[in-house]
């Protein structure tokens, strides 16, 4: 039988059972609707972070940790002692990672949190993060420079808008964001400049223990632009930071006992990234890179994309067996035909063949449907979400696409299904005797 003889005859036996068509054709249709649309949502989430971590200065960036160097993907943490695992970041180890080859950028940070900012008459009782770096660098690197001012369009972007940065003989200078002063009710951000900042801190890591708040007043130099405030609302001189950081932890002196919490390095291209992380391992430090989570982020969509489309894939299970029903009522229906067409000459090939058509051409169909479904969902999502970033001033632009490969590969599964689901039908049909099927 040639394909479009088969092609025209289940059209018009499906033809002559609209509803019931329809209605098995919709279930299919319901299972390609699912794999395509949440699939589409996975790929399109992961397109997203992938090309954002791509476009941006992380993927030239080493985080490193003050902890001794452990094969992370075949340990698990829970089993890790964090006392035994600790290595001290100080001075000379700081100096090393910078004098590694390809290394562009190096900040060594310590980071802790007080719970009382005042300036003049303006109190803010809410708990603050403090950050403070190696010699009192400036926090705002090259990369983080322009990364911001490429998201903002803007190159004349700067990280300080009045003021000076932090330099290595400050002892009690502070530099405070634009955002966290309007916070506090202050919006003559320069006229801070030269003011003194009072900042307390009355808690330890051991909460059964009490002792009288530590307080320091520092001078504001600086105002850190709301553009570039995300890190940390304050950055105080490093010996500022020890203060608080020693007293929370109960230590005379937090940088000497233990040092920087951790280390960012910037390479000064991707190439020399893996190079780097060879040098930090053969120094004995634990460190991660973007490149390293963007491949677990990758494993975690793997995973999802995988779960989502079984979702999908057991609705066309169950489709099938709607198929399986809807071959075997017609089958009945049309018993006598199938007598007839063996009386004069149809061979098992040609009766098998007209019900293998009949279940492929609802696969089929439905598959289409179920792209029309998905292509009017995925819009919808992509309006209300856009919607939604519009009332939070988010000027994020996501955009959800259907790959081709989904496309094809999810229509050709559900026709697949379809015809395996047939296939058991069409065997009892190709084997009817004529004589019996026409005294039916």
């Amino acid at each position: 039988m040639k394909f479009r003889d088969g092609l025209k005859m289940a059209s018009k036996d499906l033809s002559r059972r609209k509803g019931r068509t329809i209605l098995t054709s919709l279930a299919v249709a319901v299972g390609t609707m699912l794999i395509v649309t949440l699939v589409s949502l996975g790929t399109s989430g992961e397109n997203l972070i992938l090309d954002k971590a791509s476009s941006s200065s992380s993927l030239k960036m080493v985080q490193v940790s003050s902890m001794k160097y452990f094969d992370s993907e075949n340990t698990d943490y829970s089993d890790l002692d964090m006392n035994e695992m600790f290595k001290k970041i100080d001075n000379n180890t700081v100096n090393k990672l910078k004098s590694i080859s390809g290394v562009h950028e190096t900040l060594a940070t310590i980071t802790t949190s007080v719970s009382n900012i005042k300036i003049d008459n303006k109190d803010n009782n809410k708990e603050t993060q403090i950050t403070a770096l190696y010699n009192n660098m400036s926090s705002f690197t090259s990369e983080a420079i322009a990364s911001v001012r490429k998201d903002n369009k803007n190159n004349s972007l700067k990280p300080i808008i009045a003021g000076r940065a932090l330099i290595s003989s400050d002892k009690n200078s502070i530099l405070i964001g634009k955002n966290y002063l309007s916070a506090m009710g202050i919006t003559d951000y320069k006229g801070v400049i030269g003011k003194d900042i009072v900042i307390t801190e009355n808690k330890t890591e051991n909460p059964n223990i009490t002792i009288p708040p530590i307080q320091i007043t520092g001078k504001i130099v600086g105002v850190i632009s709301d553009k570039f405030e995300d890190g940390s609302p304050i950055i105080t001189s490093i010996d500022v930071a020890n203060k608080f950081k020693s007293y929370y932890s109960l230590q005379d002196d937090y940088i000497n006992s233990q040092g920087y919490d951790g280390v960012v390095i910037y390479a000064n291209n991707m190439d020399n990234v893996e190079k780097i992380g060879s040098k930090i391992k053969n120094m004995g430090y634990f460190y991660m890179t973007y490149q390293e989570q963007i491949q677990s982020v990758k494993n975690v969509f793997n995973i999802m994309n995988a779960i989502l489309a079984v979702l999908g894939l057991i609705v066309l299970f169950v489709a099938a067996i709607g198929i399986v029903n809807t071959m075997i009522m017609v089958i009945y229906e049309r018993t006598k035909s199938i007598g007839i067409m063996k009386s004069v000459g149809a061979n098992r090939g040609n009766i098998h063949s007209i019900f293998i058509y009949q279940s492929g051409l609802i696969g089929f169909l439905g598959g289409l449907v179920g792209l029309l479904f998905s292509l009017v969902n995925i819009k919808i999502i992509q309006i209300a979400l856009k919607m939604y970033l519009e009332s939070k001033k988010i000027k994020e632009v996501v955009n959800f696409t259907m790959p081709s490969w989904l496309i094809i590969g999810t229509l050709c599964f559900s026709i697949l299904i379809s015809v395996l689901a047939g296939l058991y039908p069409s065997i009892k049909a190709s084997k009817m005797d004529p004589v019996k099927a026409l005294n039916s």
